[in-house]
């Protein structure tokens, strides 16, 4: 055990003078490697109260990934998946892939440990979204995940399965091949829809999360008021969400500093439907705690 815990920290002091591609691969191996060390221990010490509009976007950058944001209560999680060589490998580039670095390894096994720990993953009952955004052709990548899922199953709220102790639900976003997961009678998995097919009342027992391209539909960067006519838009599909029972998640959001994501994120709490996702989790709990 000291062995492995010098070899770790000897990791980790190499981390700092690498790029970020093989920072990505360092932390991910060392992340790895002290889960495995600490498989039948506590992952998650104290459970948190779910943020239900936090959303962590490229969750495996983090230096824990899925604790970092579990330890803060965000409800949703974002993992870019390749299927390389019969494996579904983690990661936001081809150049970052590791096969140690899998779907299974990095949130499932995880999942699966704190659940057999607590019972839940929050201070009181409530689900995880894991987003799954398929980065390879959509018919193989759905393929090999099938078998992974299933055994994983007890874990998942699916529309075949709402087991009392089901605590994650699985979303297909990218690539996924809509056809034939619709197909699927046996499917463990919901699909990510578009925000402009709100009005048509796609099924959210099929569809619980719109997404869509914020920098398609708004002009607003964060400075000044919210032009009237995106206001109304935000509002109009915010209305529908809630009555459909759906939520609404924006990629591609500014980014340029912490003031203007402040802002942004001030008016997007306005509209309980919407999803926030951000890759600065401390900055999004602190604008949370002072609503």
């Amino acid at each position: 055990m000291v062995n492995n815990l010098s070899l770790c920290f000897c990791q980790l002091a190499g981390w700092f003078f690498q790029p970020k591609p093989v920072k990505f691969f360092l932390a991910a191996g060392l992340w790895l490697m002290l889960c495995t060390l600490a498989v039948g221990q506590d992952l998650l010490p104290t459970l948190a109260k779910p943020l239900k509009q936090g959303h962590s976007h490229n969750d495996y950058w983090r230096s824990r990934p899925l604790l970092d944001a579990l330890q803060l209560g965000f409800k949703s999680v974002e993992a870019d998946v390749f299927l390389v060589d019969g494996a579904l490998l983690v990661g936001h580039s081809k150049d970052e892939l590791s096969p140690a670095v899998t779907l299974e390894s990095l949130y499932l096994k995880p999942v699966n440990e704190i659940v057999k720990q607590h019972k839940k993953l929050y201070r009181r009952r409530s689900s995880l979204y894991l987003y799954i955004d398929f980065k390879t052709e959509g018919k193989t990548t759905y393929e090999q995940l099938v078998p992974v899922l299933h055994r994983y199953r007890h874990l998942l709220l699916s529309p075949q399965h709402k087991g009392r102790n089901s605590v994650l639900k699985v979303i297909l976003t990218g690539n996924y091949p809509s056809e034939l997961v619709l197909a699927d009678k046996q499917r463990l998995v919901y699909l990510d829809g578009k925000v402009e097919e709100l009005p048509q009342k796609i099924d959210a027992a099929f569809f619980p999360v719109v997404s869509g391209n914020w920098a398609k539909y708004f002009t607003w960067q964060g400075a000044g008021a919210m032009p009237p006519e995106e206001l109304r838009q935000l509002a109009a599909w915010n209305s529908l969400a809630q009555r459909n029972g759906q939520q609404i998640r924006f990629w591609n959001m500014p980014e340029k500093n912490e003031v203007q994501l402040k802002n942004i994120w001030q008016e997007l709490l306005k509209y309980p439907a919407v999803l926030i996702g951000t890759d600065h989790l401390d900055w999004l709990t602190g604008t949370l705690a002072e609503q």
